[in-house]
């Protein structure tokens, strides 16, 4: 992010010189380097600093989504619509011509602002009722969203956990269980709990029940080969014992909220 433009930004809405003169000071603060070097930046905010995911959001604000609103829909016959959270954003056009006309000036525009699109993972795809496809699927926040038809025969968008981000939770479960098996009975069944749980409220979303079981599964599936291990070659338990044991303990499974017209409750 360009400073000079984040400060010209920033003075739309803030009318306080002093408050603007703190927030410039911040983002030319020194960075202690690995090398023992400080390096004054130019460009971006500090990593890891508590105001940078705000003031980069004001960014993106105005690099693009007040462009997106009052340049990009004005000029298009058909819908349009974006949808941003933090750097990552996805745009639909009802009329493909559209598409294809923004994803041409989309790369000037944010050139302007200091900023450039990852190329791997930016595209133009169709996306559409239509056209239904499970091979087309588009991934956002960890998610894949693709049509499909439902159990009374609508087409919908159903989302399900990406595969890269599966197989990196499954990857992360493991070797935290590798580690910490030595924890004993209720204090290992609670910390693992939390790590499913975790899990848990950001993809239990209607639709992806089968990847949250797969994720369980595996997780017990680790815990038993590894809890078998603290003994060494004898095996503490069987598969039948183990389960009893787990269930009677309290393992967290996966359950998917349900909206009623009322409330919302789990089943």
């Amino acid at each position: 992010m360009d400073h000079d433009w984040l400060l010209r930004m920033l003075k739309e809405r803030i009318d306080d010189a002093a408050f603007l003169n703190l927030i410039r000071k911040w983002l030319k603060a020194g960075i202690l380097d690995t090398d023992g070097k400080v390096i004054h930046p130019e460009t971006g905010t500090p990593q890891g600093g508590i105001v940078s995911p705000v003031l980069a959001n004001v960014y993106l604000h105005y690099a693009l989504d007040l462009w997106f609103e009052k340049v990009v829909k004005a000029h298009c016959k058909g819908e349009a619509l974006l949808i941003r959270y933090a750097d990552d954003f996805v745009c639909a056009f009802q009329y493909r011509e559209e598409a294809v006309k923004f994803f041409k000036v989309l790369a000037k525009r944010l050139n302007k602002f200091g900023l450039a699109v990852a190329s791997e993972k930016t595209g133009l795809m169709r996306f559409s009722r239509f056209h239904p496809s499970r091979s087309r699927r588009i991934e956002f926040l960890g998610f894949e969203m693709y049509w499909t038809k439902d159990q009374k025969g609508t087409v919908r968008v159903m989302q399900r956990t990406a595969r890269k981000r599966l197989q990196g939770a499954c990857r992360r479960i493991k070797d935290w269980i590798k580690e910490n098996r030595h924890l004993k009975g209720i204090k290992f069944i609670k910390a693992l709990n939390r790590r499913l749980r975790g899990h848990y409220n950001y993809y239990s979303v209607v639709g992806n029940l089968r990847s949250l079981w797969r994720f369980y599964n595996w997780a017990i599936e680790c815990a038993f080969k590894w809890l078998n291990r603290r003994g060494g070659k004898r095996k503490s338990f069987t598969w039948k014992v183990f389960i009893r044991a787990i269930d009677r303990l309290g393992i967290a499974k996966p359950k998917l909220p349900v909206r009623t017209k009322r409330h919302r409750v789990f089943s």
